[in-house]
């Protein structure tokens, strides 16, 4: 890694350059294990079998929650509700609206959300009865709505995934993922790209840091800028003290006792032994560490940016489209009252994502996606959100990546009055060419470092692996080979989408914090669009 004075200028212009690539190479694998499937009542939808409402009707594999449906703006007793109940009791089930999440609640309150997303809970109405399939319910809906009022209101709830590399942790729901984040080992892979899953190679295991840590100025004659990364929350690393660099469990208003943007339960935090999903193996969660991992990265590109961070999903690196839409809420309503209200300690410059999933119906022209509202609404304050491009070497678009703007997408054009989200692949080491794992096509807007990184982990990850060989001497004390999942020394390598898109975020960041694009002190819409366009322009070249 370079040292902390000779990180990368951000003036300095990137190739923008994408590979063009083939039309669609290999459907993503989408396989979620047993766990995921019990844990969140999961379904794969199968195009062989999924229900259509027309013969020609395209329908493509997705993971969405069985017994749940997302709705914008559907009020009980409406006309349009009472035909999705009548959608529902055609397959013996009740629908009923959940109750209002935190943050998404917060956002109403606000008086600028009154039709974001909000949760319909599909339940059988007889014992026994088979489990709740949202999918024909979906499909029934549409069909009682008149054709010339296509329905938009009501969603599957997808399962988004953590974007890390094959073979080396996130959930092993597509082709390459391989073994739940344990070591690889030659001969457990299921294509090339599997060698990243490689101890050595890329994957997940522990390292020695050797250079300093990262120079952080103590004072700014500015504002710091603030990146906010919704992952699996950050644990404990020297680099990433709690309130200094890192805020922890941050809230709507930003007091102690405000609106929560994400989990706060500290028994279901994965970044605290990092072994949550499997205590009888005792073996590291899948995704444990991501999120620390990314706060290490940002913290290298900006030493001086603040993080936030918003923890939305446990050690399987899953997290429920509802649960991810509430907590962009909250995070849009936080940025909405620093704007509104004039409180810059509340203000957000980055939003860093490093998840997503892929879409069964995106060339349909009912498709409205819950997910690009929010991100749309960001952008238009001035906050700038990445997005990794996924690990299944494919040029299937994956969201929310595929919302950034290219021609014949779902948004073909960037908004001139509105930061643009940047959709980001990775790199090989050598920083010339892509990662063999990495999405690609032309959505994919531009890549960044993401094979092979050294990081932060969390000194408190030891978990039930041992070394190969270990010994004591009488007198010269313990020996023995390198314990893979002991990252008590706080760094390691990993590989994934999930890193390069941090890397970004980073970067802009420390464009930001230059002050060659103006200070980062005004937080009003319009000029922080403009700093933000202007950062954009040079890392990445919006006009090209």
């Amino acid at each position: 890694m370079k040292p902390a004075d000779q990180r990368p200028d951000p003036e300095q212009p990137r190739s923008t350059r994408r590979p063009q690539g083939p039309p669609l190479g290999r459907e993503p694998l989408l396989t979620p294990s047993a766990d995921v499937l019990v844990r969140y009542n999961a379904r794969v939808l199968d195009p062989a079998s999924a229900v259509r409402r027309r013969p020609d009707e395209i329908v493509r594999p997705t993971v969405y929650v069985g017994n749940r449906l997302l709705t914008r703006g559907l009020a009980a007793g409406s006309v349009r509700y009472d035909l999705l109940e009548q959608a529902a009791r055609q397959y013996g089930l009740s629908v009923d609206l959940a109750p209002d999440q935190s943050a998404a609640a917060a956002v109403r309150a606000d008086g600028i959300g009154e039709a974001y997303p909000q949760r319909l809970v599909l339940t059988p109405l007889t014992s026994p009865a088979a489990p709740a399939n949202a999918w024909p319910v979906l499909q029934a809906y549409r069909n009682l709505v008149a054709e010339e009022q296509v329905p938009q209101d009501v969603a599957l709830e997808h399962l988004l995934t953590a974007t890390t590399g094959p073979g080396i942790g996130g959930l092993p729901a597509s082709e390459g993922h391989g073994v739940d984040g344990l070591p690889a080992s030659e001969g457990h892979g299921v294509g090339p790209a599997s060698q990243y899953g490689l101890p050595g190679w890329g994957g997940r295991a522990p390292v020695n840091w050797i250079g300093p840590e990262p120079a952080r100025r103590t004072s700014l004659t500015g504002r710091r800028p603030v990146v906010a990364v919704l992952d699996t929350g950050v644990g404990a690393h020297p680099w990433l003290d709690d309130g200094a660099v890192v805020v922890r469990n941050p809230t709507v208003d930003g007091s102690p006792g405000g609106v929560p943007l994400g989990l706060t339960d500290p028994a279901s935090d994965p970044e605290q032994t990092g072994v949550l999903v499997d205590p009888y193996e005792g073996v590291l969660d899948a995704d444990a560490g991501h999120g620390t991992f990314i706060a290490g990265n940002i913290r290298q590109l900006c030493p001086d940016a603040n993080i936030l961070a918003v923890r939305v999903m446990s050690g399987d690196g899953v997290v429920a489209e509802g649960d991810l839409l509430s907590a962009l809420a909250g995070l849009l309503a936080r940025q909405r009252l620093a704007v509104n209200a004039g409180r810059p300690e509340l203000a957000i410059d980055v939003v860093s994502l490093s998840l997503g999933y892929y879409h069964e119906q995106p060339e349909d022209a009912a498709f409205d996606p819950m997910l690009l509202a929010p991100l749309q609404e960001l952008g238009a304050l001035g906050v700038t959100v990445v997005a990794s491009a996924g690990n299944d070497a494919t040029a299937r678009p994956m969201f929310p990546a595929a919302f950034t703007p290219y021609p014949d997408g779902i948004v073909a054009k960037a908004d001139p009055g509105s930061v643009p989200l940047v959709s980001v692949g990775a790199l090989n080491p050598n920083r010339r060419t892509v990662a063999l794992f990495s999405n690609g096509g032309q959505w994919v807007r531009c890549y960044r470092p993401g094979a092979a990184i050294i990081s932060t982990f969390p000194t408190t990850f030891n978990a039930s692996i041992q070394p190969g060989a270990a010994v004591t001497i009488p007198g010269q004390g313990p020996r023995a080979t390198i314990d893979q999942d002991d990252f008590s020394g706080g760094f390691g390598t990993w590989s994934g989408t999930s890193f390069a898109a941090p890397h970004l975020a980073g970067e802009i960041a420390a464009a930001l914090v230059s002050g060659r694009y103006g200070t980062v002190d005004p937080i009003d819409a319009s000029t922080a669009v403009a700093r933000a366009q202007a950062a954009l322009g040079h890392l990445i070249g919006l006009d090209e």
